[in-house]
């Protein structure tokens, strides 16, 4: 007779026993050690983007244009970020000029229109199509064109003595730029033509169920408005941070005794899942042209 194979009902009691006690240490030990793993994660995740963005924000900050970085709004901030710099020969070689009459050193002058300047200083990342600026001591006159030349080429300069390279707003022949008299440093700093003016812009901070519900935008290469306006974000707007449940911006351009440095408070909230953080950065911000 072939012999049949089964369970007993005491065998399949005992697994359901040992089956209810696994799944009793699973419940009570092992599940919340996985929920406070994933919450770990996001908290760490949420940490990393904030931090991230911040830190974004304060780079453009730290090389902003001196007295460019105007406070739209709790939620917008706009300034205008710098690729190079240097300084300019302010007056003219006149021995030079006296052996060279027609290659003649070109030196910054405010008091009437120029063409352009010899660069003392090496170069860097200049290029042609960017703006030079020159002396921004009030915040609207970058963004007005007032102290902003459009730079048409680059050359060499006639002899290293006279200077390292050459900046052309206009040919000679042409009437040249005026720029606003005051601050004689012969510093100049230079815009890239392809970001010019950039805003940080957080739109439909809040929060829901399943966190917070803004995004944080990074605008750039809309130009120069000159007034104070918010760029509104499209689809194709890079996103710094997602998952703001607040975010807020305070800046005080009048800081110290001298009012040379600003100071710039940002307070990013952000929230995914049930979990929550709070990230405060703040800088100075250097206004001496």
């Amino acid at each position: 007779m072939k012999r049949q194979h089964g369970f007993t009902l005491i065998e399949l009691i005992v697994v359901i026993v040992l089956v209810g006690v696994l799944a009793g240490v699973l419940v009570t030990y092992i599940v919340p050690a996985i929920r406070g793993y994933v919450a770990v994660a996001r908290r760490a995740g949420l940490t990393d983007q904030g931090d991230t963005a911040l830190r974004r924000i304060l780079i453009d900050v730290r090389s902003a244009v001196p007295n460019s970085l105007r406070l739209i709004s709790p939620n917008c901030i706009e300034m205008i970020p710098t690729s190079d710099g240097g300084r300019m020969r302010t007056a003219p070689d006149t021995d030079w000029d006296a052996a060279h009459p027609s290659n003649k050193s070109l030196a910054y002058d405010d008091t009437k229109l120029v063409t352009g300047f010899d660069v003392l200083t090496p170069k860097g990342a200049t290029r042609a199509n960017d703006w030079v600026v020159i002396n921004n001591q009030n915040q609207d006159d970058v963004y007005q064109g007032t102290n902003r030349a459009l730079i048409a080429s680059i050359d060499s300069t006639p002899d290293p003595s006279v200077g390292v390279y050459r900046i052309n707003f206009v040919s000679a022949s042409s009437v040249g730029k005026s720029f606003p008299s005051g601050y004689p440093g012969g510093r100049f700093v230079v815009v890239p033509s392809g970001q010019q003016a950039v805003s940080y812009v957080c739109a439909g901070a809040g929060m829901s169920s399943s966190g917070g519900t803004g995004t944080l935008y990074r605008i750039s290469n809309y130009g120069f408005n000159a007034t104070a306006t918010c760029p509104t974000p499209v689809s194709t707007s890079p996103i710094v941070a997602t998952k703001v449940s607040n975010c807020n911006f305070t800046y005080d351009p009048t800081q110290g005794l001298s009012a040379q440095n600003g100071y710039l408070q940002l307070n990013l909230g952000m929230a995914d899942g049930g979990e929550a953080i709070s990230l405060t950065a703040g800088a100075h911000v250097e206004n001496l042209p």
